[in-house]
This record gives C-alpha cells, structure tokens and sequence, in this order.
C-alpha cells in the first residue's frame, strides 16, 4: 500500500469545543459552500498502470484522535488486503490522507484539495455529520462519490447534499438499526419509563425522537428529558430531576467527556442500583476512559463491538493486530474497512474507475466478509443494512477483551427509508 502526504496542508488551532459540537453523528450545521471543478464521471482516475487514488479523510489530531486511528487503521488494511491480491483491474491502491481536525471547514479545504490537485477517483471518511455535511458540496460540484462510515441520525432532504445525495453512501448504522431492535428486550426487562439524557445537539435529538417513537409503540413513555451543552463539569441537577423522575431506564446520548462526568457522577451518587443506563455512544474505548465502577451492567447498542464473537470478527481481530498493534478497531473503523472492499468489488464489477460505475454497483451490493457479519448497500437511499447488537458491560471488567457480554443481536435490520424525496428513492 502507498500513503501519499497532503501537500499545502494548513494547520489552524484546534478548539475543543468545536471538535465536541461536531462530535460523531454530530450536528448538521449549514453547510458551508464548497465549489470544485466538474468532473466527468465517464472518466477513470488514472491510466490503467497509474495507482488508484483514494483520498481519505480522518479526524487525526484534535480530541477524537481515538475515532480517527481506528478510521484511517480500518481503510489502509482492506488497501493492504486488496494490493496483496493483485489491485483491482490490475491496479494497486494509493491512499492520499488528510486530517480533518473534526472541523467542516477544513474538511471543505480537504476535499477540494484531494479532488482537484490530487486527482482522486473517490474519497472515503470524514467522522462528524458536519464533516460529512461540508463535503457534499464538494463531491456534488465534481461528480465523485463519498463513503461515509459514521453512526448518524438519519437522512432528511433538508440537509442535501450532505444527505439523499446520489453521491454519498452511508456504511455506518441510522438510528432505527442501531436502537430500535432493542427496544422491546430494554422495556420488558427493566421497563418503559425512560428519562432521556443528550447533548445539545441534531444528534441526539434525532434519535431521541425516533426512540420515542418506538417507546411510544411499545407502551412506554419518556417521563424526562434533558439537553445539555457540551463541556458541562457538574450534573447534580440532572441527577436530581432523574431521581424524582420514576424513571426505569436512563437513556443516554451524550458524547465525549460529558458522558465520563455524568456516568461516574451517577456512580458516585450512588444510583447506579435504582437505574438501568442505556447509551448509543460509548463503545470500548470511550467505556474503559470510564472505568468499570461507574459502567458495570450498563447496555450500549452498535452494529460492531472489538469482542463480538463471530467467525468474521476472529480472523478481523488477528489481521488487525498483526497490522495495527494496539489500534482498538471500532464501528467506524470497520465500516472504512467494509467500504474499501465493497468499492474494490464494485469497481471490478463495473470494469472502470468511473463514479456512474462505481455508484451503479455499489448500490445493492451484499459483503459477506464483514466483521460484524453479512451487510448489504441498500441501493434506493444508499444506506449499508447492517446487524445490530446489545450489549452489556461486565462486571469488574478488566480489558476489552472481557468488557462486553452480548445479550441480545439481530443478524440483519432493515432501516427506516430516508426521508428524501429524489434520488436514491428513485427505482431503476
């Protein structure tokens, strides 16, 4: 595998801040505009000796350095596996990286700049919604396609091109796959008053409205919810109202260092035994910043976990090691992974490294490879079909390894339809 280096890369300063509001399925911010030359989408990237050209963006400095090593880490590795067995169309990959610092505006420059002076056939990454949101511009102006891996709140035709974009595919899951299959064993198990807790932002927002949805269907009903803005150090007043609440189940969507403040502050006040924590954020690496106190018997729901036990994943976790050391892979990183190969076979498929062709047989596409198991690119709205599992965290956990028990998967969810009214809607 080749690794080209941004050339021109202007490094600005890195707010925290900033970084937290566009944190993982984060905010759609409007969007900034982006403007790259057309490109035709008939045309290959390169001659057919030339190295296709991929550029990648990952968040790899700022706070979410820990999403963006497993991101670029799950990419370079399917690059790795698909040089080793000869490129496609006989030709070996390159990966052109960028860092996009969790801010839109760089990822804006970024994308111009691997498009237009790096002459890339497509591009793969970006981490936050916001991300994603500035590069649509992008790839919509110059005809090339985005591989989005990250867990996110949903298409909606308000956010175009960011969303229902015939150039952008989403590999990571929607909130439909990755909350809804659980709701059922969440509100028969421990009940269905849930008192919900997020940052402020569309991300939590979003999927708490699909939450309540579903709560809804089942009976359920919230009995509290609460928003609160990022960087908050002290959560006495929330753990008051939740306390008063009734509430069986905290549902929890905050990002970030609010969720370790609020879970060990939860720990600490002693609650932990009154209530069931459910959270759609923190996966092995945010769950051991926190420590095994303030997270035993905790559930988190994902379409990947590092220990799911699957044929798929035992040989993943050992390629993985062997390439990466101690890079803990994670949903985003395995979906860059899954996104790389099923672009290598859709390429194959459609003889040429065009973006019409590319798109074309990408769109229906079914990997059985994965490391979560067997998914599939819906071809009408571009969403992956993903499984979907719960998890419980142990106690006195002592690394990874034995961090999570599975207690509840469904091999295979079909998303809600995004809320688009062109494109990928459209049968052909």
């Amino acid at each position: 595998m080749t690794i080209s280096s941004p050339r021109g890369f202007d490094r600005r300063s890195f707010l925290r801040s900033s970084a937290l509001a566009a944190l993982g399925a984060s905010a759609a911010v409007p969007l900034l505009g982006a403007c790259a030359p057309q490109s035709s989408s008939k045309n290959a990237s390169g001659g057919k000796s030339d190295p296709i050209k991929v550029g990648v963006i990952s968040p790899l400095s700022g706070a979410w350095t820990v999403y963006g090593k497993a991101h670029i880490a799950g990419f370079k590795l399917a690059v790795d596996e698909i040089n080793a067995a000869g490129g496609t169309l006989g030709r070996k990959w390159e990966i052109v990286q960028a860092d996009s610092q969790t801010q839109p505006q760089v990822v804006t420059e970024q994308a111009n700049r691997l498009i237009r002076e790096e002459n890339v056939a497509f591009l793969a990454g970006t981490f936050s919604s916001a991300e994603r949101n500035a590069a649509g511009p992008v790839v919509t102006a110059a005809d090339k396609l985005l591989l989005y891996p990250t867990f996110y709140e949903g298409q909606s035709q308000k956010y175009y091109p960011g969303v229902c974009n015939p150039n952008i595919f989403m590999f990571g899951p929607e909130p439909s796959e990755q909350v809804w299959p659980h709701m059922d064993y969440i509100v028969k198990k421990h009940g269905g008053k849930f008192f919900m807790v997020g940052s402020d932002y569309v991300w939590p927002r979003e999927t708490n409205r699909l939450t309540k949805q579903k709560l809804a269907e089942l009976g359920g009903k919230v009995v509290g919810e609460v928003y609160i803005p990022f960087n908050t150090p002290q959560y006495g007043s929330v753990l008051s109202q939740i306390k008063k609440s009734g509430a069986d189940v905290i549902f929890l969507s905050l990002t970030g260092s609010d969720t370790v403040n609020f879970r060990r502050q939860l720990a600490a006040a002693g609650m932990k035994k009154d209530f069931i924590v459910w959270t759609v954020d923190d996966e092995e690496a945010a769950t051991s910043g926190i420590g095994p106190e303030a997270t035993a018997g905790d559930y988190v729901s994902f379409d990947y976990f590092w220990s799911i036990d699957t044929p798929n994943n035992a040989a993943f976790r050992k390629k993985v090691r062997a390439a990466s050391g101690n890079v803990l892979m994670d949903t985003v990183g395995v979906a860059m992974y899954n996104a790389a190969h099923m672009a290598a076979k859709a390429i194959e498929l459609a003889g040429d490294v065009s973006t019409d062709g590319i798109r074309e047989k990408l769109g229906g596409m079914t990997f059985d490879k994965a490391p979560q198991g067997s998914i599939t690119m819906r071809a009408e709205d571009h969403q992956a079909v993903l499984p979907s599992y719960l998890v419980k965290v142990r106690p006195n956990w002592t690394g990874t390894d034995d961090m999570f028990e599975v207690v509840h998967n469904v091999a295979s969810v079909t998303p809600s339809a995004a809320a688009c009214t062109d494109l990928p809607l459209k049968a052909k």
